[in-house]
């Protein structure tokens, strides 16, 4: 891989991607699908669920209505940037 970055930069991703595959588990480069229910459903109302979100993604109105659904009151904190 440390070749392959000194001549193909580009393709440096897709060579870990390989790595941690065949070496480790393939549920390391997998991304999963949040079910909001499931989040809900395993918390504990004296544990805060803390959202780390990538630029332009807003669950608030996800959470807002799983929120309603239950008849729980909302309270959201936005921690980031603004």
């Amino acid at each position: 891989m440390i070749v392959l970055r000194c001549f193909r930069t580009d393709r440096v991703n897709f060579a870990i991607r390989n790595y941690v595959e065949h070496f480790m588990k393939k549920e390391f480069i997998e991304n999963r699908p949040v079910i909001l229910k499931d989040i809900f459903d395993e918390s504990k109302n004296s544990e805060p669920i803390i959202f780390v979100l990538s630029a332009g993604v807003d669950p608030t109105a996800a959470i807002k209505k799983q929120a309603d659904e239950r008849g729980l009151v909302l309270e959201p904190l936005s921690m980031g940037k603004g």
